[in-house]
């Protein structure tokens, strides 16, 4: 992605030494709010989420004017991995569970972020776990959830999710072992 964006007159901003996907999309909200940002786009680098739909969670948004939009994908096993399938629909209800409202795709990383909403909460997580954190803590603050459908793209990508230990981080998440608010 670095040398894609490299193609774009965009101001790109780099963490050279990977400590995470959570602590870079920390670093990446702290540098929006500090430029004076009202929101942010966040999507994955892996071309799972195809940047043609950035407009749907703004209309979204602006229809809603929800604290939170994520992406919805379909379950489907024709579209994803059954594991993936599997996976997203049993953390999607732990989380529905713990926040009392309905999240359809928990691990989808294709969101919109309020940054008014993201400046009250303390971000503890660095991993992957990181968008389970925010789910919760936006949920505490009263923050507002829609979510837009995307299109599912599955392919030969290398995952660098490390189950044993993103499993126990998201049950750390879950228990509330991360400090409050």
């Amino acid at each position: 992605s670095y040398e894609i964006c490299k193609q774009f007159p965009v101001i790109l901003y780099r963490i050279r030494n990977n400590r995470g996907k959570g602590y870079a999309l920390k670093k990446g909200f702290d540098i929006a709010i500090n430029e004076g940002f009202i929101f942010a786009i966040t999507l994955d680098s892996d071309f799972q989420h195809p940047p043609k739909d950035i407009p749907k969670f703004i209309k979204r948004q602006i229809a809603t004017s929800a604290d939170l939009i994520y992406g919805k994908r379909d379950f489907d096993p024709k579209k994803m991995p059954i594991h993936r399938i599997l996976s997203n629909f049993l953390t999607s209800l732990i989380v529905s569970v713990k926040i009392k409202k309905r999240i359809y795709d928990s691990q989808c990383g294709y969101r919109l972020y309020n940054l008014d909403m993201l400046k009250r909460i303390k971000i503890e997580t660095d991993r992957y776990q990181t968008e389970t954190e925010l789910i919760i803590k936006l949920a505490k603050i009263g923050a507002k959830f829609e979510f837009v459908p995307i299109e599912t793209i599955y392919d030969t990508e290398k995952s660098y999710i490390s189950h044993f230990r993103d499993i126990n981080n998201f049950i750390k998440v879950i228990l509330d072992k991360t400090e409050k608010i």
